[in-house]
């Protein structure tokens, strides 16, 4: 790449217009920044470098770009640089997406000023650049800062690592960030429990996070035994993928719980008296939500499977046969729109070896692929599992399914009557295809 063209990492030709038509070249403005920058791509090549991190090394920007990391410091004069830490840092980055730290480094580079060649000491901070909805990385940001000696030595003038530690941030950095990811899973795994044990019924439960990092986010699962025999299904998707939907989804999913256990009220019911105890607990948060109750067995041990959705996705049904179907009738409003119309309920019954799958979006939708493609593409997916055993269908819908690994949380209840299914053409393996 030349100086002076577009960076790689750079959308629409680089160029915003804004208000009254004129144009910000973000060449320039990355060119402009007084900070020290470069861009890598995956495989740690040079993109681009700005105006003051060629200065700061003293050489042009065509030495850099278009060679390695290393190879592209090692035209710098003066010592060695001390990319073992960098290399680390942004590796890190490219695999998590996650932001990270080096703390100062010692690296000996001229003196701009005197030429002379002495110690200097650097932070870089290595920032993922991705996409909405795609969580791979697609170039690095790195930034160089210089850090006064003065900050990271000793009287006696010399750098250790408690010091240099001591006067970055990059120690509390990792401990803050360590006690939010510990708070986070625990808040996790105190809300997204086992399912109850259903007489008559195989219950089977899925979580998989956004965040890779804390593994927490808005959506969850719950399974809920009344006194009476009904099973009560919860699936529900709070906006967010971090500690805040988290915590929104926790408070949520409480008042659902207690709501759902507490008397024999249909599914919709359910729904509404929920959205009217969490505005009077002050619980402002929107979300979808699909409620399923699962009445007692018939004599030929059929089950009676009632359901209301607020802005949720339909329910999955597959039959004892191994064939399936989404039962896409009368959606209803999001919760937490507090509208006076009335939440329709639909009904279906499932024969002994009939499963049914609730799950949130995350599961099926698609970058540029239209939701009823993406639903037909899960109906799909379930037909061509031939073990009939519900944990297996569970695994195979999540690993099949998900379309992009990471872009969204993903929250799934299964469900399957007992009884003897009809065996797939294949009953050994997972999948057909």
């Amino acid at each position: 790449m030349s100086r002076g063209t577009t960076p790689a990492t750079a959308n629409g030709g680089g160029r915003s217009t804004g208000p009254g038509g004129a144009t910000l070249d973000y060449r320039d403005l990355f060119d402009a920044m007084a900070v020290p920058k470069i861009v890598l791509d995956p495989d740690l090549v040079v993109l681009d470098a700005n105006r003051s991190y060629t200065e700061l090394l003293g050489v042009p920007a065509d030495t850099l770009i278009g060679r390695t990391l290393v190879d592209s410091l090692a035209q710098v004069p003066g010592g060695p640089p001390p990319v073992p830490l960098a290399l680390d840092a942004i590796a890190r980055c490219l695999r998590t997406g996650m932001p990270e730290v080096v703390e100062p480094t010692r690296w000996d580079l001229p003196d701009r000023r005197t030429g002379a060649v002495g110690p200097r000491y650097w932070m870089l901070l290595a920032l993922p650049v991705t996409r909405p909805g795609d969580p791979s990385v697609r170039a690095v940001v790195v930034r160089v800062e210089e850090v006064d000696a003065v900050d990271v030595e000793d009287a006696h003038g010399n750098a250790t690592p408690e010091r240099m530690s001591w006067h970055s941030t990059v120690a509390r950095m990792r401990a803050a960030a360590a006690a939010e990811r510990e708070a986070a899973v625990a808040l996790q795994s105190s809300v997204l429990t086992p399912p109850p044990h259903v007489p008559g019924l195989a219950v089977d439960v899925r979580y998989q996070p956004a965040n890779r990092i804390t593994r927490v986010g808005g959506d969850w699962y719950d399974v809920v035994l009344r006194e009476s025999g009904r099973a009560v299904l919860v699936v529900g998707d709070v906006a967010g993928h971090d500690v805040d939907a988290a915590a929104a989804m926790t408070h949520l999913k409480g008042v659902l719980r207690t709501v759902a256990v507490e008397d024999d009220a249909g599914p919709a019911a359910v729904l509404d008296r929920a959205e009217r105890a969490a505005a009077a607990l002050r619980i402002e948060v929107f979300a979808a939500v699909t409620v399923a109750v699962v009445d007692p067995p018939e004599p030929d041990g059929s089950r009676r499977v009632t359901w209301a959705r607020a802005g949720s996705l339909p329910p999955l049904v597959r039959r004892a046969d191994l064939g399936a179907e989404l039962i896409d009738e009368r959606p209803g409003r999001l919760f937490g729109l507090r509208l006076p119309k009335e939440r329709p309920e639909s009904t279906c019954v499932l024969e002994p070896g009939a499963a049914l799958l609730l799950f949130t979006d995350g599961l099926v939708e698609r970058r540029g692929e239209l939701l009823t493609d993406s639903l037909e593409h899960l109906r799909q997916d379930v037909e061509q599992v031939v073990d009939a055993r519900l944990d297996r269908l569970a695994d195979c819908v999540l690993a099949r399914s998900t379309p992009i690994r990471g872009a969204d949380d993903v929250a799934v209840v299964a469900l399957q009557v007992d009884g003897e299914p009809a065996a797939g053409p294949e009953a050994v393996g997972t999948m057909t295809g």
